[in-house]
């Protein structure tokens, strides 16, 4: 029974060393894909942000420099000498007229760009909602990276308990097992006593045999 007991609480710890063994390599290939993906994740983000970054500068840059454009446009229709010649000659001479074109011209040339500016800074939103979700995505991971080392930690002390029981187990079966030869014994001596009760003859015992159970 013994030997049984014994190579049960092998076998129990074997599986367990197999579940460590196959615990630790699951954790570090989850957690190695998980440090690989967020540094993707991490590098993609930076390059997206930089490149929105100068993106959006630019457009600043356009944007202010067709509003100066558009300010001494207006003061170049307001001035002075404009008014005076449709007072004098009560219509625009040609140079004015060439003038009022190339105004009308630009302006549609502007109006065309700033659609183009709307187009690009709809995309530019577009991708500033993408670098957001990558940063949720890295968020979840990172949450999700410590779900895992809780986990893991939980798996650890159970592992431990499982050694204590396995640990207490064993030395509650040799506890039994010494009991069990003890009462044996007391048993055989007990029995030899009664057959042999009047001859004094001692009860034999085997060379170097102790008690294991103080009584």
């Amino acid at each position: 029974a013994s030997q049984v007991e014994k190579g049960k609480e092998l076998e129990l710890k074997e599986q367990l060393d197999a579940l460590r063994r196959e615990h630790t390599e699951t954790l570090q290939e989850l957690q190695g894909a998980h440090e690989q993906e967020k540094l993707l994740l991490t590098e993609s983000h930076h390059r997206s942000e930089a490149a929105l970054q100068e993106k959006i500068q630019a457009l600043n840059s356009q944007l202010k420099s067709f509003q100066e454009r558009m300010k001494r446009v207006e003061e170049s229709l307001l001035r002075t000498d404009y008014k005076k010649h449709i007072q004098e000659h009560g219509s625009p001479s040609p140079f004015w007229e060439q003038e009022l074109e190339s105004l009308h011209f630009v302006i549609e040339m502007k109006n065309e760009h700033i659609h183009g500016l709307d187009k690009k800074l709809l995309h530019l939103e577009t991708v500033e909602e993408r670098n957001l979700l990558l940063e949720e995505k890295v968020k979840t991971l990172q949450q999700e990276n410590e779900d895992l080392q809780v986990r893991t930690q939980n798996h650890l002390v159970m592992a431990r308990q499982l050694s204590e029981e396995l640990q207490a187990a064993r030395g509650a079966l040799e506890k039994e097992a010494q009991l069990l030869d003890q009462a044996r014994r007391e048993k055989e001596e007990l029995l030899y006593r009664v057959l042999n009760a009047g001859d004094g003859t001692p009860f034999p015992v085997a060379a170097g045999e102790v008690p294991l159970i103080a009584t």
